[in-house]
């Protein structure tokens, strides 16, 4: 069972804040999200039967696991979706007795993995570390051989991503309003990157062109690594990548942040105002990353697996290495999750339909 002390709590985060720095105000945020936590993981027990680290009782978990799990990452390595499955893969092998081994599986913005998930037996051995482009996937690809919301069932919301709206130095531009101006001196000129059509990097660039008037030239590459390249050597002139893809390029020097991409300020980046603070008030564009398992996955299954991942989530360490990555660990239940699903799909589709963005 998690119990969190209150005073425990606060000696905790007073030996960290010196450590973590900025972070030190996310960390103190989730352990206190946490303390609510904690009712998760007792619910948990209380439907499985079971103390942590001790041996399940219910039907579907009485024997479970009795091999590896695989953890589908449908991206390429080295993204925040990536790190968070590695990040929590140890812990989990910790808690279960049985190795999770990460499988990345890119490719069709994230509809390959996605769909090798999908088919799955729903038996917890294989897992999806989904994000939000999962979202809006059905509304890209009209022949998917899955759709999310049906035949993918969340377990525990693990992080939000926030977004960064970030230029190579040499672009003559300081602020968000400088970069606009810059734009409009030069429609159609301004090029952006991104991982792939309907990536939120990519429907970041869209909204803001929506919102200002601005015309930009989209470049869609096949992961965000040759993006960022791209950025950095200035054949680019601006991006919108999640911070942890670009957190090492900022501290360099070799990247500008005009603004945070999310609807409020990152906790990780507390000094770098929004885009609607700056301005655009209604723009908001966040990341986010979740477990999920083949629909029809036993209950007692579900529960068991929320309760150990919430769990590794409220380990000092792992938030740490979290927010070292550039992501803000906010665990919450499969319902949070389900809902946040769902509103990014509402949200998004008049935009990509506005735009006519459509994949085959």
């Amino acid at each position: 069972m998690i119990i969190i002390d209150g005073a425990k709590l606060a000696k905790l985060i007073t030996r960290k804040r010196d450590k973590l720095g900025n972070a030190s105000r996310g960390l103190r945020a989730t352990l206190v999200a946490l303390l609510g936590l904690g009712c998760i993981a007792q619910a948990a027990q209380a439907q499985v039967g079971v103390g942590s680290g001790a041996p399940a009782s219910g039907a579907g978990v009485a024997s479970w696991p009795e091999k590896p799990l695989r953890l589908v990452v449908p991206f390429v390595t080295g993204g925040a979706a990536d790190s968070a499955a590695r990040i929590l893969a140890p812990a989990l092998h910790k808690k279960l007795g049985q190795s999770v081994i990460v499988e990345n599986r890119p490719g069709a913005g994230a509809a390959i993995g996605t769909a090798a998930v999908a088919a799955a037996r729903p038996d917890g051995y294989t897992l999806l570390m989904g994000s939000a482009s999962n979202a809006i996937g059905n509304l890209l690809y009209k022949n998917l051989p899955y759709v999310f919301a049906r035949d993918l069932e969340p377990i525990l919301l693990v992080a939000e991503v926030p977004g960064v709206m970030v230029v190579p130095r040499s672009l003559p531009v300081q602020d968000l309003a400088g970069f606009l101006a810059y734009a409009k001196a030069h429609p159609g000129e301004v090029t952006y990157g991104s991982p792939g059509v309907g990536t939120s990097v990519h429907l970041a660039g869209e909204l803001l062109e929506s919102m200002t008037g601005v015309s930009m030239l989209h470049v869609p590459y096949k992961g965000a690594a040759p993006a960022m390249t791209d950025l950095l050597g200035a054949r680019l002139q601006v991006m919108f990548p999640a911070l942890s893809a670009a957190q090492v390029h900022i501290k360099a020097g070799a990247l500008r942040v005009l603004a945070v991409t999310t609807a409020q300020r990152s906790s990780l980046v507390p000094d770098i105002p929004t885009v609607a603070e700056l301005g655009l008030s209604g723009y908001e564009v966040g990341g986010w990353i979740g477990v999920f398992a083949p629909t029809g996955l036993d209950l007692n299954v579900s529960a068991h697996l929320q309760l150990v991942l919430t769990e590794a989530l409220s380990e000092p360490e792992i938030l740490q290495t979290f927010f070292s990555a550039g992501i803000e660990p906010t665990p919450a239940t499969a319902q949070v999750l389900r809902a946040r699903v769902q509103a990014d799909a509402t949200r998004w589709e008049k935009l990509i339909q506005m735009k006519r963005i459509e994949l085959q």
